[in-house]
């Protein structure tokens, strides 16, 4: 059965999280062998990305991606990031065709409180 990154990530973090010098190293070049073994060595970059991921969602880190027409001020991007716990690491992008207002992503969902959406619905509405 063929694994996908996410599993490779996956793995590796569990083996890994209580692990220290000699003992990480060893897993680690273990792990590199075991790649090189199931022809993933060229997809180590997304394993990592992958396992970086994971292992933030394990620790309770959520990644929310801002999205607004201009540069948001610390005291907003702190207030949005209250509305989603402790552990919460923020992107910001600008995007001027947005017009005004935020959009929020979280993982697969996006709260979208933009302008240009309200402008939509209302011409939708209209």
């Amino acid at each position: 059965m063929k694994k996908s990154n996410k599993q490779f990530a996956e793995a590796l973090y569990k083996v890994t999280k209580s692990l220290k010098d000699k003992d990480l190293e060893r897993v680690l070049f273990n792990f590199a062998k075991l790649l090189v073994r199931s022809h993933k060595l060229k997809q180590a970059e997304r394993i990592i990305e992958e396992y970086i991921k994971y292992a933030k969602k394990q620790e309770g880190v959520k990644e929310i991606e801002i999205t607004s027409a201009h540069k948001l001020d610390q005291e907003t991007i702190d207030k949005i990031k209250q509305v989603f716990g402790d552990k919460v690491n923020e992107q910001q992008i600008i995007d001027k065709n947005i017009l005004g207002g935020v959009s929020i992503k979280l993982e697969d969902k996006i709260l979208d409180a933009t302008i240009k959406t309200q402008l939509k619905q209302l011409k939708n509405a209209l």
